[in-house]
This record gives structure tokens, C-alpha cells and sequence, in this order.
């Protein structure tokens, strides 16, 4: 696991890896994953987390709503898919792609995966 910020570009690699996505479709889908994230959670919850990630990822955090607005699983992806213009099934595999890579790589996924239901551990394994 990172210690300190990993890099942005080895994190869009494996998103890219487990997703099967060229690098700009792992960009968007991660950006929008780590919007919904914010609009899901208090932002003091992501704090620990945005410490850890890559410089172009923190921004992402911030550009959620300041509300923690309790959504689903289902209804995360489907955000997610609508900001990328994708489908929601295929923005299923993406999401697990960017969720699953930050929780194998940044320790502090784990406190975010703890606060959110038990619906969403399907979208980080």
C-alpha cells in the first residue's frame, strides 16, 4: 500500500488495467467517482482519504456537494454513468475499477468503506 500520494499516472494505469478503458474514459470515470464519493460522504470523513491521493484527485473531493446526500449503490453508479455518458452497467465495472484500485492501494479507503452501506462492498471489490 502508498504511504504517501500515489502517483496519478499509475493510479489512471490500473483503472485503465481493470476496467479495460482507454486513459481519457479512466480520467473521467475516476474524477466522477471521486465527485460521487464526495456528494455520498461528510467531507470530514474524506479528509484522510484526499491526503493520500494524487494532487489531481483532491480537487474531485472538493467539487462534490458540501451535502452528504444518502444515496445507494445503484444510484451512485448511475450518477457516475451520466457524468461520463456511459451506461449504467458499464460504469458498474468502471466504478469497480476505481474504487477497487484506491481500496487495494490507499490504507484510508478502508475507514471510507466502513462508513458507507454494506451494498457498497460490491463496488470495491
Amino acid at each position: 500500500r502508498v504511504v504517501w500520494p500515489m502517483e496519478y499516472a499509475e493510479l489512471l494505469q490500473q483503472v485503465q488495467a481493470a476496467a479495460t478503458l482507454d486513459r481519457a474514459t479512466a480520467k473521467r470515470v475516476t474524477w466522477a467517482t471521486m465527485v460521487m464519493l464526495a456528494e455520498r460522504m461528510h467531507h470530514d470523513e474524506l479528509v484522510p482519504l484526499g491526503a493520500r491521493l494524487p494532487h489531481e484527485l483532491q480537487a474531485a473531493l472538493q467539487a462534490g456537494s458540501p451535502t452528504c446526500q444518502p444515496f445507494g449503490a445503484d444510484e451512485f453508479v448511475r450518477r457516475v454513468a451520466e457524468r461520463v455518458g456511459v451506461e449504467p452497467q458499464a460504469a458498474w465495472t468502471q466504478v469497480r475499477a476505481v474504487l477497487g484500485t484506491l481500496e487495494r492501494e490507499v490504507a484510508e479507503m478502508e475507514a471510507v468503506r466502513q462508513r458507507l452501506p454494506p451494498e457498497f462492498a460490491a463496488l470495491m471489490a
